[in-house]
């Protein structure tokens, strides 16, 4: 079986201290690794000298960074002041890209305050306006949906997507997301089949449903059919990255605040033993993957 993805994990999953989950990467034999907080800051919040030894930490690990994952548009769509300092943490995250050498900035598509037919034209026009900002830094920016946002689904993400028209602005795929979805998405197939074509970027995590609450488990524990979905990736030639993004705790629970903004040493506390329960299940299942004729 030829897996044409490549693997990667959320350093904030595992440590606030890079140098351990970039062990935990070399450990597993992963390619890459995605940033999000480090040092209990998000990384826009880093100086240049921090940025540095980042930098030459992850490379000289013989990892590449796969991704940033900011929190640019987690903001108030009727607000300019607060869309204007988006703008700005989005400037620096597309110099920190540079650096990194890496081309995909995760972003969302504002608080949901209405219904989303409501907003949709306001966030196009939005995704637009940064649309010269990535083409002159060849940087794609990878929207992805989140129950807390206007697009809750990869359906409403791939229609923000088509909207925007553009190739810098792209899907990242979260089948894990889907599960808090208020709009009841199934993954797969349904939601890889709208993200399908658009999608440059997957985070993995797994979680049940009951009633009114998820709760977050080991990937391959929860409802996504990763089995189904994992096959569907090497039957289509996936050629980009799955980032283990864990979003559990195995002696305690995440709050929902946590789970909306999550960064700093709170969020991490119990990461690793949580990452390695994911990272053990994700390769049993792609072990266990019938072969693609």
């Amino acid at each position: 079986m030829t897996i044409s993805f490549r693997i990667g994990i959320m350093t904030d999953e595992v440590s606030q201290d890079p140098a351990v989950a970039i062990a935990l990467a070399r450990e597993y034999g992963l390619q890459g690794v995605e940033l999000r907080s480090v040092d209990g800051k998000q990384l826009h919040q880093l100086g240049d000298e921090r940025i540095e030894e980042l930098r030459s930490l992850i490379s000289g690990a013989g990892l590449e960074v796969c991704g940033l994952s900011t929190p640019v548009f987690k903001c108030e769509l009727d607000r300019p002041d607060e869309i204007e300092q988006n703008l700005e943490i989005l400037k620096r995250d597309v110099e920190l890209a540079r650096v990194f050498g890496c081309r995909m900035i995760r972003g969302f598509s504002f608080w949901a305050r209405k219904p989303f037919e409501a907003a949709f034209d306001d966030i196009v026009r939005r995704l637009q306006g940064i649309v010269p900002l990535l083409e002159e830094a060849d940087v794609i920016f990878a929207l992805e949906f989140d129950p807390a946002v206007y697009a809750t689904n990869a359906e409403k993400t791939a229609r923000l997507v088509q909207a925007v028209g553009s190739p810098y602005i792209r899907v990242l795929f979260d089948p894990g997301n889907d599960l808090w979805d208020p709009d009841g998405e199934v993954p797969y197939p349904q939601g890889y089949e709208h993200a399908r074509d658009l999608m440059c970027h997957m985070h993995l995590k797994d979680a049940i449903r009951q009633e009114t609450e998820v709760e977050g488990v080991a990937i391959g524990a929860g409802k996504v059919d990763y089995q189904g979905l994992f096959s569907a990736l090497i039957r289509d030639g996936y050629a980009g990255y799955l980032v283990v993004e864990t979003h559990y705790r195995l002696r305690s629970k995440l709050s929902e605040e946590q789970l909306k903004r999550p960064a700093g040493y709170a969020f991490s506390e119990g990461g690793e033993e949580a990452s390695r329960q994911c990272l053990d299940s994700l390769f049993t299942l792609l072990e266990g993957l019938p072969d693609q004729a």
